[in-house]
């Protein structure tokens, strides 16, 4: 009867055991650690996988971070991470990392930490790490038969030349271009002629206009910077009329410098200097001068006019 009992209190020790160690296995997260391949040549993938199981209702995960490069390895790319459910109710948690290397000899993956808190009370968390797994890394193997190969025929190919078509579509891009500039300078000179077209003759218009002016008051201020501005538009136009050729934005300076590109004489385009500067010191300096200097420089801009007319007459000044 002792012995007996002495038996059973044994196998209930023993079956008490087992269902702790049972039952601590099953609660304690595992990390496991895979590799497609362990011989690979230099720049060869590998597919690096790792799985963690674990019960969510003890501890909360805290996922692998791997850097771009590792100890003789380099991460080509990084898998989804992938959570599943297996039939005890734990997580499983894996990803499927893509690594290579370029160093040839015989190398360990790194061991990387994952790390499980635990979630009911604040114990040390559990960090596992992944298995150190050794990689052969190395080159093709020499062919040591030395055999002789036959060396492959010459293969026959056919060469298209496409100069024709280079020189066929060169052609007929300036044949266009051609077209297209023609067409612009005629529509240019026929778009050019009526601005300066007018009625009457470029000498008979200026003279019109000059006589114009003798209407305006030169003892008031206003009056004076309109003559003098005036004055400066007749003679521009009259020139833009005879050469066909815009001078009205020109400055002074450039009316002259062209006057002077003309062949006109010194003294006639000192004349019309001394008229066109009093007008430009009217405009930008709020100079004011006596009637008898307005009116002589009308008489001036009248004279090189009458002048280009006798001179050049029918001709581009």
């Amino acid at each position: 009867m002792g012995r007996s009992y002495i038996k059973k209190v044994w196998i209930l020790f023993f079956v008490l055991v087992l269902f702790a160690v049972t039952h601590t296995c099953a609660q304690a997260p595992q990390l496991q650690t895979f590799t497609d391949k362990t011989d690979i040549l230099i720049g060869e993938q590998i597919q690096y996988k790792v799985v963690a199981t674990y019960d969510t209702s003890l501890f909360r995960l805290h996922w692998l971070n791997i850097p771009d490069s590792l100890p003789h390895f380099d991460v080509v790319e990084r898998g989804k991470i992938d959570t599943s459910v297996d039939n005890n109710k734990n997580t499983i948690v894996q990803q499927t990392f893509t690594i290579t290397s370029f160093d040839s000899g015989r190398w360990n993956t790194p061991p990387l930490a994952v790390q499980f808190e635990k979630n009911q009370n604040n114990n040390n968390p559990i960090n596992l790490l992944t298995d150190s797994i050794a990689i052969n890394v190395g080159y093709a193997p020499a062919d040591s038969t030395n055999q002789l190969r036959d060396i492959k025929p010459i293969m026959e190919v056919t060469v298209t030349s496409y100069l024709w078509y280079y020189i066929g579509g060169a052609a007929l891009l300036l044949v266009i271009a051609l077209f297209f500039l023609v067409r612009y300078l005629k529509n240019r000179k026929k778009n050019a002629d009526p601005v300066f077209s007018s009625r009457t003759n470029p000498y008979d218009e200026a003279l019109q206009e000059l006589e114009k002016l003798r209407t305006y008051n030169l003892t008031d201020d206003e009056s004076i910077k309109k003559y003098h501005a005036r004055l400066a538009e007749i003679f521009k136009w009259y020139i833009s009329r005879k050469q066909r050729f815009s001078v009205m934005n020109k400055t002074t300076g450039d009316v002259l410098v062209h006057l002077s590109n003309n062949n006109l004489p010194a003294e006639v385009i000192s004349s019309t200097a001394t008229a066109l500067r009093c007008g430009d010191a009217v405009k930008f300096a709020k100079y004011l001068p006596a009637v008898a200097e307005s009116e002589d420089c009308m008489a001036r801009i009248k004279n090189t006019i009458l002048f280009i007319k006798q001179q050049t007459d029918n001709k581009p000044v």
